[in-house]
């Protein structure tokens, strides 16, 4: 499927998730609120009922107990319920056959005179709530005497008024809700873009950053704890981007130069070699030349090709148990030859194995080796040491008896291109301790250098415990 197809939707914004959650949250707690408070009022109204009910019906209970029943005292009781203010209730008082001996005038031509429920199976009262045509609501209650013969009793109480009230607290709620949440609304939206402010803030800060004002950092304490480690965060990725900025500059202008020189060296031997006709011999001479710049060329190509692999991680480790000592010796061996030529001597002391990439581990030994031989006076010694620490650790060392190197420049020596000339010479391309540092971090190793003018120098690399083996 073509990406072009695909609809890309923006996602919602930090404030309208925030008014989103807000009113949710407030809506739900409203509902909660209101159904509790709604089914906290129905229940008391209708316990108040049913206690009335019951009341009534031991009244009626206490003149039944008359024998015979007293229907004045009775009917007068009946009575006392048609004038209240919320509705009034009705009842009537059947014998074993169901016929009325007592009622509240006008109960048969009641809606509810045949809606009474019946009492199934002989319980002692029954309650129901019923609407009758008229619209209006009946709680209605059947119960039996307690005398024999036994007397069905009915009740009917008149809650028009309860319902009604009931329904316009129902409105209310509902109202009550609509506003809440609108204003809840208003409100969720202030709060969330004034709680959001420093991020906004913090935003048209960032904006204003440039590659030149990488140095315009944020101020941690200008902000809420909640961003105070994004802010920090921030600070810290400038500081990376500076430092980068700034090697990517300097490292532009190193190679720059290096590859200025050995490109003016071939363009000015080929416009002498073009200015007039010259013999086989000297052109061979020439080209010759033009072939060891053309390597110096490729030399620096693939040791930045390399270097640039190594930072990106994309250079595969392939891991062998090495002996040190052997490949140290082997790595001399190969030297020994360029060594006699200046009058320098190699040796090599200590033992222990590492777990290691060996072609990487060879390049270090080599580059180690041939920049110690190349500083170093003739009659001196190099020294090669292997030694493994308390801690699991091996510890290679090669120490020279060099010229040395003032301690003011022992920071930069593994930046690229870096040469210390006033110390060193100008042969080679400043990369091999770049190279070496490289292969160190591929290994999770760490390499140092010590020196003082006149008084050689020591490199020494650190291998950690998990290269090594033990044997």
């Amino acid at each position: 499927m073509s990406l072009k197809n695909v609809n890309h939707t923006n996602p919602w914004s930090i404030t309208t998730r925030l008014t989103g959650l807000y009113m949710g949250s407030a809506a739900l707690i409203l509902l909660l609120m209101g159904f509790y408070l709604y089914q906290s009022l129905a229940n008391t109204l209708t316990q108040d009922n049913q206690q009335f009910l019951l009341m009534e019906i031991q009244l009626l209970r206490s003149v039944l107990k008359e024998q015979p029943p007293n229907l004045e005292r009775l009917t007068d009781e009946q009575s006392e319920g048609l004038n209240l203010p919320t509705g009034g209730y009705y009842s009537r008082v059947l014998d074993k056959n169901g016929r009325s001996l007592s009622e509240t005038p006008g109960m048969a031509v009641l809606p509810i005179a045949s809606q009474f429920p019946e009492l199934v199976g002989n319980p002692e009262s029954k309650i129901e709530v019923r609407t009758v045509t008229d619209g209006r609501h009946f709680m209605l209650m059947t119960a039996s005497s307690k005398t024999m013969p036994q007397h069905i009793i009915q009740i009917g109480l008149d809650i028009s008024h309860e319902t009604e009230m009931l329904a316009a607290y129902r409105r209310n709620l509902g109202w009550t809700l609509f506003f809440g949440l609108l204003f809840s609304s208003f409100a969720a939206i202030f709060i969330a873009r004034r709680g959001l402010r420093p991020l906004v803030e913090m935003t048209q800060h960032i904006e204003g950053i440039t590659a030149t004002q990488l140095h315009e950092q944020l101020d941690p304490s200008d902000y809420p704890i909640e961003l105070f480690s994004l802010a920090t965060a921030f600070n810290a990725m400038l500081q990376r981007l500076d430092k980068s900025f700034e090697q990517l500059t300097q490292f532009s202008a190193d190679l720059a130069h290096e590859l200025r020189t050995p490109i003016n060296n071939l363009m000015g031997e080929s416009e002498i070699a073009l200015s007039h006709s010259r013999s086989i011999d000297e052109y061979r001479q020439i080209l010759e030349s033009n072939l060891e710049e053309y390597g110096r060329l490729s030399q620096i190509i693939e040791t930045l090709l390399f270097l640039a692999r190594a930072e990106n991680t994309e250079i595969v480790l392939h891991k062998s148990r090495l002996d040190v000592r052997a490949e140290l010796e082997a790595a001399c061996s190969y030297l020994e030859a360029l060594a006699e030529e200046s009058n320098v001597r190699l040796t090599c002391q200590g033992q222990g194995f590492l777990n290691a990439d060996l072609q990487l581990f060879k390049r270090v030994m080599s580059n180690l080796l041939l920049n110690a031989i190349q500083h170093t006076s003739a009659g001196g010694e190099i020294c090669s040491s292997i030694q493994a620490t308390g801690d699991g650790m091996v510890v290679v060392s090669i120490q020279d008896t060099g010229c040395g190197i003032a301690p003011e420049y022992l920071p930069k020596l593994f930046d690229r291109f870096y040469r210390v000339t006033s110390a060193r010479s100008e042969e080679g391309t400043g990369l091999g301790l770049a190279i070496v540092k490289s292969i160190m971090d591929l290994h999770s190793g760490t390499i140092s250098i010590t020196s003082a003018s006149g008084e050689g120098t020591t490199v020494t690399l650190h291998f950690p415990a998990e290269s090594v083996i033990t044997i």
